[in-house]
């Protein structure tokens, strides 16, 4: 019965309140953490189906694959979909809704991800791929381009946009890090 004793007397009273205290609070901001996480993607996507039904009856579209957002000068919504004989395209649909401004395009027309991604590969190799997207460009006229998002071989981050049509370079944008970051 001694034992017992010692070990209820071992940690303090109020060592136990500061760690309940701090187990409450962490549980608190977990479950917040989740709570944000789910809201800032139902924001991301929420207007999708919205933006889904509106380029269905908008445009040549009868079936939507895939919708992604891009933010260059304009924002635009990128929707891949196929036509009713089956031809894919991507559907760029801004996000003013102005139909004006909707731009479509034929991926047959369009060179290939894979080839654009060969192509970038065989002319860096040391650098490091993030992603290929669709991409507007807007200087006078929108007109679609590849983004090319990667870091090269110095370690700068770049923005590359590749014609659709033929590959070319259209710009490039080069990030210099403010900081060394030490590597591995």
């Amino acid at each position: 019965m001694r034992n017992n004793q010692i070990s209820r007397s071992a940690m303090p009273g109020w060592l136990k309140w500061i760690l309940g205290i701090i187990g409450l609070l962490l549980l608190v901001f977990l479950v917040f953490g989740i709570y944000l996480y789910y809201t800032v993607q139902e924001n991301r996507t929420g207007s999708f189906e919205q933006i889904e039904k509106q380029v269905l009856a908008e445009t040549e579209l009868t079936a939507i694959n895939k919708i992604e957002r891009f933010h260059g000068e304009k924002a635009y919504y990128t929707v891949y979909g196929q036509t009713d004989n089956a031809e894919a395209k991507i559907v760029f649909y801004p996000f003013d809704q102005n139909q004006s401004n909707i731009i479509s395009l034929n991926q047959s027309e369009m060179i290939a991800k894979k080839k654009i991604r060969a192509n970038w590969n065989s002319q860096c190799q040391s650098c490091t791929l993030i992603d290929i997207t669709p991409a507007i460009m807007s200087e006078d006229e929108e007109r679609p381009a590849w983004e090319l998002t990667y870091e090269d071989n110095t370690g700068r981050y770049v923005l590359e946009y590749l014609s659709v049509s033929d590959g070319s370079r259209i710009e490039v944008l080069r990030f210099n890090r403010l900081y060394n970051e030490e590597r591995d």
